[in-house]
C-alpha cells in the first residue's frame, strides 16, 4: 500500500498568507477610493431636501452634502462623487456587493442591522424620532385615535417594525399599508408615518396644500440616524466618522464656511488648530491630508449652516433644529477631541 502524502507545510503557510493578504486589501476601502479618485455615496432620488436633483441637474440636499464634504476631505475636491441611487433595501446591498463605498441616507442606527447587514454606523449625523402626519380636518390627536384607522408606513423601514409593536402594544385595531407617502396624500389612508423630517419634506414638497396636514406632536420613537459603511474595514469607518466629527467641532467652535481660513491662520486655539491641519497629526493619523477637516468646511460649512440650509427656518422643510445642534447650545452633537 503506496504511503500517504503529506501536504507541503510552506506551501500551506503561503497559500494562508497569500489568502489573509488578499482579504485585507479588499478591506482597504480608503487607498481604493484614492485609487479610482472619487467617492461613491449612495444616497435616495427624488427626496428633496435629503438628497435630491435639481432643475439644473445638480444633487443638493443634507446628505449630499455630507458626501460632498467626504470628497473634499479626501482630495480637497467636494466635485469629486459619484451618487449611486438607492432605495429602502438596496442602501445595503450596494455596500454588501461594494457598488458604494458609503451611504448617506436615513438609515437609523440599530444592533440587529450592524449584525445582520455586516455594517458600521460611524457616528450620529441626525436626531430624528418617529412622528405621525394626519390632515388637519381629521380630528385626529394621538396614536390611540388611529382605531379602526389605516395607516401608511414605507416597508423595511425601523418605522415599519415599531409601528406594529406600538399598535399591538396598545392594542390598537389599525389597517397598515405600505406607501411612501403618496397614496396618504391621495386620501388613501387616515395617517402617514415616518421620521419626523421625512414628515415635514413630504408634507412640504409633495402635498397639494401643505397647510391641511399636521405632525402631530407625539414623539413614538428615537431614531439616531447615521451614515453607513461595511463592517470590515476600522480605518475608513473613522474616516467617515471623523468627517462628521470635524463638521460638529467646527460648528461648536464657531467656525463657518466664510470664516475657516481666517480662523486657520489666526486661532491660537490649540484643538482649532489640529482639526484645521496647523497643528498636530490628526490628518495623518487617518491617512488623509492634514488639511482634510479645513477643506470639508470650507466647501460645505459647518454642522449647523448644512441643517440650516435644508432643514431650517426659511426652508420648505421648516423644522428647528432642536437637538441637532451642539451641546453647546443645548443640542446632543458632541465631538470627541481633536487631540
Amino acid at each position: 500500500m503506496p504511503a500517504q502524502r503529506r501536504g507541503n507545510p510552506l506551501l500551506a503557510l503561503l497559500l494562508l498568507a497569500f489568502m489573509l493578504t488578499g482579504l485585507s486589501a479588499r478591506a482597504e476601502t480608503l487607498p481604493q477610493v484614492m485609487n479610482h479618485g472619487d467617492i461613491r455615496c449612495g444616497v435616495f432620488p427624488d427626496d428633496p431636501g435629503r438628497s435630491a436633483i435639481d432643475e439644473n441637474g445638480v444633487w443638493r440636499g443634507f446628505y449630499v452634502d455630507f458626501c460632498r464634504a467626504t470628497a473634499a476631505a479626501l482630495f480637497g475636491d467636494p466635485t469629486r462623487v459619484q451618487f449611486v441611487e438607492v432605495d429602502a433595501t438596496s442602501r445595503f446591498s450596494t455596500l454588501e456587493h461594494r457598488r458604494s463605498d458609503v451611504v448617506m441616507y436615513s438609515a437609523t442606527w440599530t444592533l440587529g442591522r450592524e449584525d445582520h447587514y455586516r455594517v458600521a454606523f460611524p457616528a450620529i449625523y441626525l436626531f430624528d424620532g418617529q412622528g405621525l402626519m394626519v390632515r388637519r380636518s381629521s380630528g385626529i390627536t394621538a396614536l390611540a385615535d388611529l382605531q379602526g384607522k389605516t395607516i401608511c408606513v414605507t416597508e423595511n423601514t425601523t418605522t415599519h417594525s415599531h409601528l406594529l409593536s406600538l399598535l399591538e402594544r396598545d392594542q390598537i385595531h389599525a389597517q397598515v399599508l405600505f406607501s411612501n407617502g403618496d397614496s396618504f396624500f391621495r386620501g388613501h389612508c387616515d395617517a402617514y408615518t415616518a421620521d419626523r423630517i421625512n414628515l415635514a419634506i413630504n408634507r412640504a414638497h409633495r402635498a397639494d396644500n401643505p397647510d391641511e396636514y399636521y405632525i402631530l406632536p407625539e414623539l413614538l420613537s428615537r431614531e439616531p440616524i447615521s451614515p453607513m459603511v461595511r463592517n470590515d474595514d476600522d480605518r475608513w469607518v473613522r474616516v467617515i466618522r471623523s468627517v462628521v466629527h470635524a463638521l460638529i467641532l467646527a460648528d461648536d467652535k464657531g467656525i463657518t464656511q466664510a470664516s475657516v481660513e481666517a480662523v486657520r491662520r489666526q486661532s491660537t486655539d490649540t484643538e482649532v488648530q489640529n482639526l484645521l491641519g496647523v497643528s498636530g497629526n490628526v490628518g495623518e493619523r487617518l491617512g488623509l491630508p492634514a488639511d482634510w477637516a479645513y477643506q470639508a468646511i470650507r466647501s460645505v460649512g459647518n454642522y449647523s449652516e448644512i441643517y440650516q440650509r435644508h432643514f431650517g427656518p426659511g426652508t420648505p422643510v421648516n423644522v428647528a433644529p432642536g437637538l441637532n445642534q451642539p451641546w453647546s447650545r443645548g443640542g446632543l452633537l458632541y465631538a470627541p477631541l481633536f487631540r
